[in-house]
This record gives structure tokens, C-alpha cells and sequence, in this order.
């Protein structure tokens, strides 16, 4: 919950800021100078902005690139893995994470495959592969993370 937070204010300070450099690009046309310089700053800020912007509204946070916990009950487990492919499906990532956006969402895709296979859904996902999973996880979801933690 207390991750929640942080990513709350970075969202809110993301939106004011973009909407400070919005109004700030608009007024003053009269000065070369300052329309200069808020240009490549406005338009930085678009192209985060649109990606953050539909991250955060598909219901993506700073956690949802990251590992998972195992152990949990299979049902707990597709909840949790079948939320973030949808947050993942819902967005297109910029081309600097594409890759480790795509190969986080078929990581987290196999796991709730893997989730899916167990008959009780109320007991846990042990399978051997699932571990691996949460190891391989690391490199992408870190690179996605910095990515949202840098731009958005």
C-alpha cells in the first residue's frame, strides 16, 4: 500500500507539471527566447505524457512491472498476473521498453497458464517453472521500471 502513495504524488506532480508546461507554452508567444526553450520541453513531455498518461488510466503503477509473489493460491495468483497483462494489452509501450514490455507481458502470460493448470485453484502454484519465471523477470520489469520511474 505504501508504494501506492509515492506513485500517487508522481502522478499528480507528472499531471500538474504537464499542465504547467501546457499553459506556460501558450502564453508569452511574444518572447523568442522563452517560446524557444519551451518547445523541446513541451514536446518531451507529450511524448511521455501520452504513454504515462495511458498507463496510469489502464490502471498501471510503478508495481506493476515487477516480480510476483509465489505460493499464493492459483486464484490469487491469476488475479494478480491476469491484471497486469490486461494493463499491459491496454498500452502501447514507446519503443525504448518495447522489448522488455513484451517480454514481461509473456512472462506474466505463462504464469497465469502456469496458475491456470492447478485443479484446486485454492492451492498454490509450486510448479518449478513458475520460479523461474520471478528470476527471468528481473532484467525487463527493471528496465520498464526505470523507464516509468525516469519519464512518467
Amino acid at each position: 500500500m505504501m508504494k501506492l502513495r509515492p506513485l500517487a504524488l508522481t502522478v499528480a506532480a507528472c499531471a500538474s507539471l504537464t499542465a504547467l508546461v501546457g499553459c506556460s507554452s501558450s502564453s508569452a508567444p511574444s518572447d523568442d527566447t522563452s517560446a524557444a526553450s519551451s518547445a523541446p520541453e513541451t514536446s518531451a513531455a507529450a511524448a511521455g505524457g501520452d504513454f504515462c498518461t495511458a498507463y496510469a488510466d489502464a490502471g498501471g503503477t510503478l508495481a506493476t512491472p515487477s516480480n510476483f509473489q509465489v505460493g499464493l493460491p492459483a486464484d490469487e495468483t491469476i488475479s494478480d498476473l491476469s491484471g497486469r497483462v490486461a494493463v499491459m494489452d491496454a498500452v502501447t509501450p514507446p519503443s525504448e521498453i518495447e522489448s522488455a514490455w513484451q517480454s514481461a507481458r509473456g512472462l506474466y502470460a505463462e504464469g497465469v497458464e502456469i496458475a491456470e493448470a492447478v485443479p484446486d485453484k485454492s492451492s498454490p502454484v509450486l510448479d518449478s517453472r513458475i520460479f523461474a519465471i520471478v528470476k527471468e523477470l528481473s532484467g525487463p520489469t527493471g528496465d520498464i521500471r526505470a523507464y516509468l520511474d525516469a519519464t512518467c
